[in-house]
């Protein structure tokens, strides 16, 4: 009787203390301090407490804390404890599951999360995601010397330093990251020695330093400014954090010295976190992480302009081509206008990914930097010292020396590619050994070749960015011509040409000999169209080939005004075409011109006949007709 009222009376005790561990834990969740948090839920399952919302929390703790194998082991028991989970944990447990190495079982969760969120830019990706390659080639891959046992990333590359951020001890403080349990970032450098090691990292500057994190250096190309991400401190105070988030610093470099000036004010909200600076080629952007209000997920990429005077244009949010539900961070942009960033919530291989996109072309696509620089852990904070072919980015997969760590890597940009098979227009048939010539912009001739014997070719010695013109040239056929601004994508395309007209016989219109697009005319306008000119082009070209030819270039309007106007109207426009292809070197006494005005309609719209636009446009024409 005694020993049953003791267990009635400790069971309450028991109940009570477990609650209030409960909550100790869960508020050390909220806070972000994750590693507490996780000790205390552990010791909630050791003492039997096996509950689905302690084993989600676990698993969200250390996903946020990007230690994905324990987060998987906790999404699992989960998973069997609570299959109907909260959507965003089987996101989660898919990219967890691709960290040890279950793709089949994170493929699974990953068509759970997409039929609960069909509409999801994340689901977009993971369905239907570009197949484009990079440009960028990596290799020699290595993880450098001056890691150390604790985070280590975020590098900016200053001529021969490399700045960096690292948690590694130093004695100007020892105050301890609660979300990690290690010591706050500060900024270091290490100078790259002749051998090519670095040396033993040392402090970048005391000022720039605070007893708390200061990360992701990025410097204008004198070298003398700097922006980075910092905590927040409230107004005239060194110790005191505004809810513990980052901001944008900016520091200048006065008289041997780093001096801060202080936040950089384009948002004044303390509830946003803004971190990650990076700067355009020409320095005239800022682009930055951030989680305001119109963020997609829980970080989105954005920019801002940097006025000449020290202000800030308006900031821009990127895309959703680039931004997703997930996190984007990080940003780098090359010397040639291609983002680099980290997303975990475009297609990747687990973890954050790196990414590059082409910020000058609309069309373009987030593309995977694949599985060299990638891995199903954290891949992030790539830079590139253009100059040397040669870069950084870190990552925290387990082979490191500690938890993100700092890899090296040699850089190659994969050679610019036109490629495609040559056929015959009529038969549809490939033509072998057709002449291949390349011109530069300027005209000159940079390369020839030869289609091989299933009418294939392929150029790859090309300028970025530079406009070349291909011509195809076979004995029997039409010179055929095409132009390309070789950029950052290969060209794939099947090039047609026609064969040679052998006899062109009198009275025949060339416009359909050659199929071209009727010149059409704006009402009441003789000025050749942009669009016209190319098929004036194709009688150009008939023209150099058949010397012996002269032409009657006619021209009619439409009936909408008087037959005298009308007259007048489609002279000048025989005319203008006339004096197009003089221009284009044709002898002006192998052409005239003759004004028919609006009395050979193609439809008739005279009287009692009202017509519509397009038919009233079809009889505003031109016809060219050979003449011996």
């Amino acid at each position: 009787m005694k020993k049953n009222l003791l267990l009635l009376f400790i069971f309450p005790i028991l109940v009570f203390s477990q609650q209030n561990q409960i909550k100790k834990a869960e508020e050390k969740f909220k806070d972000e301090h994750y590693i507490e948090s996780i000790k205390l839920f552990e010791n909630l399952i050791d003492k039997g407490v096996l509950t689905a919302p302690i084993y989600e929390k676990l698993a969200n703790a250390n996903y946020l804390n990007a230690n994905y194998v324990e987060a998987n082991k906790w999404y699992t028991k989960l998973y069997e404890l609570a299959p109907e989970m909260e959507t965003e944990n089987h996101y989660r447990y898919a990219q967890t599951l691709k960290s040890v190495g279950l793709f089949a079982e994170s493929k699974i969760q990953l068509n759970i999360f997409e039929s609960k969120r069909p509409n999801e830019i994340r689901t977009n990706f993971n369905k239907f995601d570009s197949s484009g390659k990079s440009m960028l080639t990596f290799s020699n891959i290595k993880l450098l010397s001056i890691n150390s046992k604790y985070s280590d990333y975020g590098t900016a590359i200053k001529g021969d330093t490399l700045v960096f951020a690292s948690a590694r001890n130093h004695v100007l403080d020892n105050k301890t990251f609660a979300r990690k349990a290690q010591p706050y970032t500060s900024l270091y450098q290490s100078i790259k020695m002749a051998s090519g090691e670095y040396s033993t990292a040392k402090l970048f500057s005391k000022g720039s330093y605070s007893i708390y994190h200061e990360a992701s250096p990025v410097f204008t190309k004198d070298g003398k400014t700097m922006y980075y991400g910092k905590n927040y401190f409230l107004k005239n105070s060194k110790t005191n954090l505004v809810n513990g988030l980052f901001k944008i610093y900016k520091s200048v470099y006065v008289n041997g010295k780093w001096k801060n000036k202080k936040v950089v004010s384009f948002n004044e909200s303390d509830s946003i976190r803004i971190a990650n600076p990076a700067l355009s080629p020409d320095g005239k952007y800022l682009y930055f992480t951030a989680d305001f209000e119109e963020s997609y997920g829980n970080s989105d990429l954005f920019k801002v302009a940097l006025n000449s005077d020290g202000t800030f244009g308006k900031t821009e949010h990127l895309s959703n081509k680039i931004n997703t539900e997930g996190r984007e961070t990080f940003p780098f942009i090359t010397q040639d206008n291609t983002l680099i960033f980290a997303s975990d919530g475009h297609k990747g291989l687990g973890g954050l990914d790196l990414f590059s996109y082409d910020l000058l072309d609309p069309n373009a696509l987030a593309i995977n930097l694949g599985n060299t620089v990638n891995s199903p852990f954290d891949d992030f904070a790539l830079t590139i010292n253009s100059e040397m072919n040669e870069g950084f980015y870190t990552s925290n997969r387990p082979e490191g020396m500690g938890d993100d760590d700092i890899y090296s890597f040699d850089l190659a940009i994969k050679p610019i590619l036109f490629t495609g098979t040559i056929t015959d227009e009529e038969t549809n048939e490939t033509v072998p050994n057709v002449s291949i010539t390349v011109l530069d912009p300027q005209g000159t001739v940079i390369a020839t070749m030869k289609s091989d014997i299933n009418g294939s070719f392929i150029f790859n010695n090309f300028k970025k960015d530079s406009n070349y013109t291909f011509k195809f040239t076979k004995d029997n056929y039409l010179v055929a011509e095409k132009k390309h601004q070789l950029y950052k994508k290969d060209i794939n395309e099947t090039v047609t040409i026609k064969k040679e007209i052998k006899q062109i016989e009198a009275e025949i219109d060339l416009s359909n000999l050659l199929d071209l697009n009727i010149i059409y005319f704006d009402t009441d306008k003789s000025l050749i169209r942009q669009n016209a000119k190319k098929e004036l082009d194709k009688i150009v070209e008939i023209m150099n080939q058949y010397p012996q030819i002269k032409l009657e270039i006619g021209s009619h309007t439409d009936s909408r005004e008087s037959k005298s106007y009308n007259m007048n109207l489609s002279q000048r426009r025989a005319d203008s075409t006339l004096n197009y292809l003089v221009a284009k070197g044709i002898e002006k006494s192998r052409l005239t011109a003759k004004g028919y005005g609006e009395s050979q309609p193609v439809i008739n719209c005279n009287g009692p006949i009202k017509c519509s636009n397009t038919e009233y446009q079809k009889n505003r024409r031109s016809t060219f007709i050979v003449k011996r």
